[in-house]
This record gives C-alpha cells, structure tokens and sequence, in this order.
C-alpha cells in the first residue's frame, strides 16, 4: 500500500498522477514568501504595539473591573481572530505556491522524457504539451525538431547501409 502510494506520488503509475516534481523548489518559494509574510507582520504587530501599548495601559488603570474583563476578552477575541487568519493566510500562501510549481516545473518532466528517450536512441518520440504550458512549448517544440531531424538521419544512415548491403 504504500509502495503504491510512493510509486503514485513519484508519478511512475501514469502521466497524470500528482508527482512531487522537485520538492526542494516547490518547497522554497511558499518559504520565502511566508518568511517576508512574517517579517512584514512582525514589523506590524511592533508598530502597532508601540502605537497602542501605553493607551491600552492607561485604559485599563482608569476603568472599573467589570470594563476590565470586557476589554480583556474583546483583545482574546481580536487574538484568536487574528491567529486564524494567520493561519488562513499561511495555508493559502502554501497551497497556490505548490500548485504553481508544480504546473511550472510539471512540463518539464515530460521535456525529460523525450530527452532520456532520444539518449536512448528513440528519436520518434515528440512532445505535446498542454495549452497551459506555453512557457515551455519553444523547448518542446526546439526538442521536437530535433527529434525529427535526427529521425531522418537515423533513417537516411539505415537506408544507406542496406543498400551497401544489397550491393
């Protein structure tokens, strides 16, 4: 079970399945933008701190218990409100960075294809890719000639050893 999971993840079932193309660069850009994400907050939350600090203490010294309490638990609230959009934040800073290299770095595995198939002598393998796929189609289409140009000199070098042969 989970060799089949791994073999599905790494993308060696099918040509659809969901691959993890290059972890280390699908895993970098959702890092660099969450740290400057966290450090753009950091330098918020210190702004308004210092904004507020003092106002909030001096609230707090001149207003009877019961308005103590109330304010306590509306700055919980306004807390927990705020982790969770955090958190809502990270998620979907982490999701759509995934999701767009993986459909950047996707095309590229099946650019590895063709190549490792004509290193192994295949040159009638062409490439199609997806509509989606245009920051790559000049490489596809670049590979794809040079498939066929190899293909006609690969049948060109076979035609004229058979008629050595036959002569």
């Amino acid at each position: 079970m989970a060799s089949n999971f791994l073999r599905s993840l790494m993308g060696l079932d099918s040509r659809r399945a969901f691959r993890v193309l290059q972890l280390g660069a699908q895993i970098r850009l959702p890092f660099y933008l969450l740290l400057i994400t966290v450090a753009f907050i950091s330098l918020f939350a210190w702004h308004a701190y210092s904004a507020y600090a003092e106002l909030y203490a001096m609230v707090m010294t001149n207003v009877p218990d019961s308005y103590q309490e109330q304010i306590l638990r509306q700055t919980q609230d306004f807390s927990i409100v705020g982790s969770a959009i955090l958190g809502g934040l990270v998620l979907t800073i982490l999701g759509f960075s995934i999701a767009y290299t993986h459909v950047l770095l996707g095309p590229i595995v099946a650019l590895r294809r063709q190549v490792q198939s004509m290193k192994d002598g295949n040159y009638r393998t062409r490439n199609k890719l997806r509509k989606t796929d245009a920051a790559h189609q000049g490489l596809a289409d670049d590979l794809n000639e040079l498939s066929s140009i190899l293909q006609h000199a690969q049948s060109n070098a076979q035609t004229g050893q058979n008629a050595q042969r036959s002569a």
